[in-house]
């Protein structure tokens, strides 16, 4: 979907309030990797669905992308949280995980991952934040996406806590039109269009995701349609390497782990990494 002109101009506003001159080096690099994209054999960009507008399970994506396998785990779990209404707002969402075992709301659960998403709601309440269109509001200024990044690793839950690319994570989950959150596919193809080595510290968090975005406008896309297309790229990528490198013999049976995501034995009754009992 082609951004309005008023987007961005917006956005280019706000960049070259984050970024000063080094904006002209950034946007040369967008347009670079808008080319590789453009080379890229299979690569589209397409428009993401409009949202659900139901907070319950926009804080669920939110909270199980960070290590787990979000097409096995994660989004299960969305499409089970939605078929909630009254977790439609954050003071619902809160009252149904109080009054219920996770188990019963998803396929999810220990009271670490309950007690996360208990956090990252309470946050939001504690905001005055309830509907979906004030959860969607609140998240749009950079100062109150940075605001997230004050939930920090609680021992009491799992290994959950927001950094850059789980607050960006948050306004994609809300439909942000500007939204990107680089993610290790991101870094992927950045490292494969020559801008930036996957681990390199180059370039910092803010200033990938602004090469992103500007590669969205190069190509005549809102940034939000290029990331998500970026992460389904991606994950197609990854089935068809597993499909070529599979071995001829067929491997043990393996699940994941119920607290951490890891991918584990199938009879294995405590995760090798988090030590939880596999119920």
């Amino acid at each position: 979907m082609k951004p309005e002109k008023a987007q961005v101009n917006a956005l280019y506003q706000f960049l070259r309030s984050l970024h000063g001159p080094k904006l002209q080096e950034l946007e040369g690099k967008g347009r670079i990797f808008a080319e590789y994209l453009n080379s890229l054999d299979g690569f589209k960009i397409v428009d993401v669905k409009p949202p659900h507008k139901h907070v319950g399970a926009a804080i669920v994506d939110g909270v199980l992308q960070q290590g787990k396998d979000f097409e096995k785990q994660a989004r299960p779990a969305i499409q089970s949280i939605l078929g909630f209404k009254e977790a439609e707002t954050v003071g619902g969402f809160i009252q149904l995980l109080r009054k219920y075992p996770l188990g019963q709301l998803m396929n999810f659960t220990t009271d670490r991952t309950k007690y996360d998403l208990l956090r990252v709601a309470n946050f939001f309440a504690s905001r005055e934040i309830d509907t979906f269109e004030q959860l969607y509001d609140w998240l749009k200024p950079e100062k109150h996406r940075d605001a997230l990044m004050m939930i920090k690793r609680d021992p009491r839950g799992t290994v959950f806590r927001v950094a850059d690319k789980t607050a960006d994570y948050f306004r994609r989950a809300v439909h942000h039109w500007d939204a990107v959150a680089v993610d290790k596919g991101v870094r992927q193809r950045l490292s494969e269009a020559g801008i930036v080595s996957m681990y390199s510290g180059k370039y910092k968090y803010k200033e990938k995701r602004s090469i992103v975005q500007l590669a969205a406008l190069h190509l005549g896309h809102r940034p939000i349609d290029l990331d998500h297309s970026l992460y389904t790229y991606y994950v197609r990528s990854k089935s068809q390497s597993k499909l070529v490198n599979a071995p001829r013999e067929h491997s043990k049976e393996t699940k994941y782990c119920i607290e951490c995501g890891t991918q584990i034995p199938q009879t294995a009754k405590y995760c090798p990494k988090c030590r939880t009992y596999q119920l």
